[in-house]
């Protein structure tokens, strides 16, 4: 019986493997991406291209890098005298790799897209990142001692192997990583995190990442599900001394109900991993809403910047403490969590940053005063973000809709009566979503 353990605890350990894939798979789906702009507090997926204006240079291939890991492997192979079963004398060959030397680095680096650049940090991340050499070579070739150890291995058939991975400028990325202020400036970047689970880099597109999961699990699975089978055959077998092969013809009832237990035991991993899946991107999207409510807030408290400006200037401040008063009166500055109501909020910001563009157009001078100028690029850097969070909860709503709409995620949703919210609508574009282009 103690031998039936090994094949039951490499099927459990098997499982365990297998449930951390599927998650991080559902993980990939769900998290909306964000632009390099609307990168918020939290999980974040972002794509981008590396930019970096003094990059590292990698080991091997001396080539540019920002992050970049290489490991140098010598082979062996030796003969050796030993006994079988019977006493016999025999001699067996064996050979393998054994890694000599490794090493790597890595440097923060900014990752750019159409909206603008973000800070990354790599350390602590899984890189996921493409081969720059794999090669083997003899003493022959310089390339044998100027990277390697000068000395050989025991048993050396002075071969070695060389392998290299980075990550170069222009190298286009998918990231999923916790965001935190920086400290220098407040701004946010793509760092390691104790309370984030996911801090993955790869060059794979997200389709791909996806796709290979998938394959990963389905494998892992099966490997677990046979591994399970086995547990019965090995049990019977060392307790009676048949054959693994008499076993499985003469007992199959036991792999029966053995394979039965593992269905049951995996059945109730993937069971969690769903009902699990739509808590967090239910969580997700009441994080999203709250985030609109943050730039919202951040709108109306530049409002006193704005009057500063106008402050003792009779021709304009009348005018801009009208429109104030306007979109005061409207409710701008009220919390709420639904979404009708969030979206007329944002309209009605719109219609104010609307205002402060015509009363720019009709007093040039107002436009060349620094300080307005200075709360103009406020304002429209607050438009953008609140257009970023806007567009987040709506990606972050789609992904629960098909989540709640789709097979097997639909019978727990039901079967446990799941409650998405009520009232969840997307976000539609306000009639200005984007300030205008304009000189200021």
């Amino acid at each position: 019986m103690t031998f039936a353990l090994i094949p039951f605890f490499i099927s459990l350990a098997c499982l365990f493997w297998w449930r951390s894939v599927v998650l991080f798979k559902r993980t990939v789906e769900d998290v909306p991406t964000s632009k390099v702009k609307g990168v918020f507090f939290g999980l974040n997926e972002v794509k981008g291209s590396v930019m970096s204006d003094a990059p590292l240079q990698t080991y091997l291939t001396e080539k540019p890098s920002v992050w970049y890991e290489w490991s140098i492997s010598e082979h062996w192979k030796k003969t050796e005298r030993y006994r079988d079963k019977d006493g016999n004398q025999k001699t067996r060959t064996k050979s393998g790799w054994r890694k000599v030397d490794s090493g790597g680095s890595f440097q923060s680096f900014f990752l750019k897209d159409d909206t603008g650049e973000l800070l990354i940090e790599p350390e602590g991340a899984k890189v996921d990142a493409p081969s720059t050499m794999s090669s083997s070579c003899s003493p022959t070739d310089p390339f044998y001692y100027e990277k390697g150890p000068d000395r050989a291995i025991a048993n050396s058939t002075h071969r070695r192997r060389f392998s290299e991975r980075s990550l170069t400028p222009n190298d286009e990325l998918y990231i999923l990583g916790p965001a935190k202020l920086r400290q220098e400036v407040a701004k946010p970047m793509i760092a390691q995190s104790k309370e984030a689970k996911y801090y993955f880099i790869s060059t794979k597109s997200e389709t791909q990442i996806i796709r290979s999961k998938n394959v990963w699990a389905f494998i892992i699975i099966i490997f677990s599900f046979v591994a399970a089978l086995v547990v019965p055959v090995v049990a019977i077998s060392v307790e009676t001394g048949v054959e693994p092969q008499e076993v499985m013809l003469e007992n199959p009832g036991w792999i029966f109900v053995s394979g039965l237990i593992f269905l049951a035991v995996a059945s109730l991993f993937y069971l969690t991993i769903l009902y699990n899946g739509l808590i967090r991107v239910r969580n997700r999207l009441i994080h999203a809403m709250g985030l609109i409510e943050i730039q919202l807030k951040r709108r109306h408290d530049l409002i006193p910047s704005l009057l500063k400006c106008v402050k003792g200037i009779a021709s304009y401040e009348t005018e801009v403490q009208e429109l104030v008063a306007s979109y005061r009166s409207l409710g701008a500055n009220e919390t709420s969590r639904e979404p009708g109501e969030i979206a007329e909020k944002i309209n009605q910001g719109a219609g104010f940053v609307r205002g402060l563009f015509v009363l720019s157009e009709n007093y040039p001078d107002l436009s060349a005063d620094q300080n307005y100028d200075s709360f103009m690029r406020a304002l429209l850097d607050t438009e953008d973000r609140i257009a970023l969070a806007r567009q987040f909860y709506n990606d972050s709503l789609l992904a629960l809709q098909d989540r709640l709409l789709t097979f097997p995620d639909v019978l727990v949703a039901k079967w446990f009566r799941f409650r998405a919210g009520k009232n969840l609508s997307l976000l539609p574009d306000p009639e200005m979503a984007h300030a205008p282009k304009v000189s200021i």
